[in-house]
Formats: structure tokens, C-alpha cells, sequence
């Protein structure tokens, strides 16, 4: 392991860097169509990216024979943001569409009008106190509590295990003992998934009639921070405990390393569509009322806390049996 060097991890195949170059582009020529303005602002939304670069990038000038190949992190990045949004959108849209029939019956017909509105402009009032009748129903609470818990932190979680897993795959192939590769590869898929998620809310924003760019800067910040962090950090916490795992025993089931990620994910979610029900909506619209918004944003940032800090005490018990272990 000794012969490996930085620029060794660094090297990149042709078919990678014309990757990294056409994606970008293709996003933003994607955008252009959509608004000038969205274009304009599509370079923020590969920012994290570029910042996740620069500290692997000194993290494998430090410690290469401890590092993910870049090589394989811009293809998983790519896998999970291309392939891997699309089949997860898919899973998830079946699975609700079964889970909405089962537990609406009758009204889920109703229930999919509402739940795919994206705004109340337009409705009357009898339409609104309906809308808001069918919010408090304990049926929408219910597929609240499943949406939350399965079709997001459930699916999505597994799908950001799956960089983790083709690590512990590797190590059991090469037994190479690169621990920072786990950590590598996660976060290279969840910002895979957190980027696709941001270039479709630029996309939604414009293409739904919307000018400027101060509101979308404002609330692409707000998405960057809470989505793109809560992201990062759930799959530091599930890349960390599967080192323990693997590296320092016992092992573990798949189950149990991303277990709290899954449910603080889905704590997160539910947050959210609670401040929505509360105002009287069924699905996802954003709040108006500030004290709504202010509940929605503390609340799942307290949860992103929470997982930063379980992501803190793995890494301090690695530290420690790393030390124990020389």
C-alpha cells in the first residue's frame, strides 16, 4: 500500500473527464431552455461538489493509501445521479401509488388531486376547507408517517448505502484497507443525489412562470444547506458505521448501519410535511406563514444536528480503537 501516491488516486480515464466536463454543460444548456435566468444559476448548484473535491483532494495528498479512487467516486457520483434518482423516483411513485390505494380506498383519486398541487392559487374556499379536512384526516397522517419513514428515509438511504456497499465490497476483494474509501464513495453518492435534486428545483422554479433571481437564490441556498448537508452528513454517519463494522468488528447487517440514517431521515421528511398539513395542505407546498416556516426550518435543522453529532461519536470511536489498535 506504501506504493500508492496521490496523483495514482487522482488519475482519471478519458471517458471520466469528458464526463465531468459534458454533465455541467448538459445541465446548464438543459436550463437555458428553460429560463436565462436558471442557467445563470446553475454553477451553484454544483458548488458542494467542487468543496467535496478540494478536501479529498487533501485528504488524499495526506493519506492516499487511505482514500477512494477519484476515478470511482465521479462514476458513482454520476450512477446515483443519473441512474440511480431515476429508478429510486420510480420505486418510490410505485410504492405510494399501492400504499395511497390501500389506505384511501375511494378517495385516493381526491387525494393524488390534492397531493399533487403545488399551489393553492386559483381554488375557492369551499375547495380549500376541503383540502384542509382531508389534511387532518388520520388516513393523511398515516401516509405522512409511511412516506416519511419508507418511500424517503427508507429508499433513499438504501440507494446511499449502495456506494458503501461496493466499498465493502472492495475491501473484501482487495483487503487494500482503505477506511476514508467508505467515506469517499458516500458522499460522493449523496451529492449525486442532493445536485439532481437542486437542478430539478431550479428547473421546476422557472419553468412554472417564475423571473428573478433573488427568491431562488435565497431558498437554492436554504435547499443547499438543510438537503445537501442532511445528505452528506446521513451518509457520513452510515459510511462511518459501516467502517466500525468491517475494520473493528463485530460485523454488522446492512440494516443496522443505516438504521439511525433511515430513521433521523425520515424524522426530517415528517417535519417537513408537517408544517405543511398544519396549514391545511396535503403534500408538499411550501409554507407561507412565518412561524410555519420557522418551525419547518428548526426542526429539521435540529435534526440535521442530531446526525452530525452521532457522525462525530463514530468517528471518535473509530479514533479510539484505531488507537487501540496499533
Amino acid at each position: 500500500m506504501s506504493g500508492i501516491t496521490p496523483a495514482a488516486n487522482a488519475s482519471l480515464s478519458i471517458s471520466a473527464r469528458l464526463a465531468v466536463v459534458i454533465f455541467p454543460c448538459l445541465v446548464c444548456w438543459w436550463l437555458y431552455n428553460t429560463a436565462t435566468e436558471a442557467a445563470i444559476l446553475a454553477p451553484l448548484v454544483f458548488l458542494p461538489t467542487l468543496c467535496m473535491y478540494a478536501a479529498w483532494a487533501c485528504a488524499n495528498h495526506a493519506k492516499p493509501e487511505r482514500r477512494g479512487q477519484l476515478e470511482t467516486m465521479v462514476w458513482i457520483y454520476f450512477s446515483v445521479s443519473i441512474f440511480g434518482t431515476t429508478l429510486l423516483g420510480l420505486a418510490q411513485l410505485l410504492a405510494y401509488l399501492i400504499v395511497v390505494s390501500l389506505v384511501m380506498g375511494p378517495h385516493a383519486p381526491e387525494y393524488w388531486t390534492e397531493f399533487l398541487r403545488g399551489t393553492v392559487d386559483g381554488m375557492t374556499v369551499e375547495e380549500r376547507e376541503r383540502r384542509a379536512e382531508l389534511a387532518g384526516t388520520w388516513r393523511n397522517w398515516l401516509l405522512i408517517v409511511l412516506f416519511s419513514f419508507v418511500m424517503a428515509g427508507g429508499f433513499e438511504e438504501i440507494l446511499k448505502y449502495l456506494p458503501v456497499a461496493y466499498a465493502r465490497y472492495l475491501e473484501q476483494k482487495h483487503k487494500w484497507k482503505r477506511e476514508g474509501a467508505y467515506i469517499d464513495f458516500a458522499l460522493a453518492g449523496s451529492l449525486g443525489m442532493a445536485t439532481v435534486e437542486c437542478i430539478g428545483f431550479l428547473h421546476d422554479t422557472y419553468a412554472g412562470g417564475f423571473h428573478g433571481l433573488l427568491a431562488p437564490i435565497v431558498t437554492l441556498v436554504q435547499r443547499q444547506i438543510a438537503g445537501t448537508v442532511g445528505h452528506m452528513t446521513a451518509s457520513m454517519l452510515t459510511s462511518l458505521r459501516a467502517t466500525r463494522s468491517d475494520f473493528y468488528g463485530p460485523m454488522h447487517s446492512w440494516f443496522w448501519i443505516i438504521s439511525p440514517s433511515m430513521v433521523l431521515h425520515g424524522i426530517a421528511i415528517m417535519t417537513v410535511f408537517i408544517s405543511c398539513t398544519l396549514d391545511g395542505h396535503v403534500g408538499w407546498v411550501h409554507p407561507t406563514e412565518l412561524i410555519s416556516i420557522a418551525g419547518m426550518y428548526g426542526n429539521f435543522f435540529c435534526v440535521v444536528f442530531v446526525v452530525t453529532v452521532l457522525a462525530y461519536r463514530e468517528h471518535k470511536i473509530l479514533k479510539s480503537l484505531g488507537l487501540h489498535s496499533k
